[in-house]
């Protein structure tokens, strides 16, 4: 499943400028009171910073505060989620 998710992702490093980038979005966040983890906002300054606006993610709640990122679950791509237990 992991690998079948790999092969239709695009990996993207994480440089000087998407750090700077996640940096402003956590901060332009945390100056109107609703910060979110760091770890997010570098996640949609990687994404923003090779012009992809949609991201795939569980937790949209987060990237709702982020304007420039549309954030969708997995199963409005068609995936079904599965139980592995």
């Amino acid at each position: 499943m992991t690998l079948d998710l790999l092969s239709i992702v695009k990996v993207i490093s994480v440089n000087k400028d998407v750090a700077v980038k996640g940096g402003e979005i956590y901060s332009s966040l945390a100056i109107n009171g609703g910060a979110i983890e760091l770890n997010d906002c570098l996640i949609a300054a990687t994404s923003l910073s090779v012009g992809i606006n949609e991201i795939i993610t569980r937790n949209t709640k987060h990237f709702e505060r982020i304007k420039a990122v549309n954030a969708l679950i997995p199963e409005d791509l068609g995936f079904k989620l599965v139980n592995l237990l």
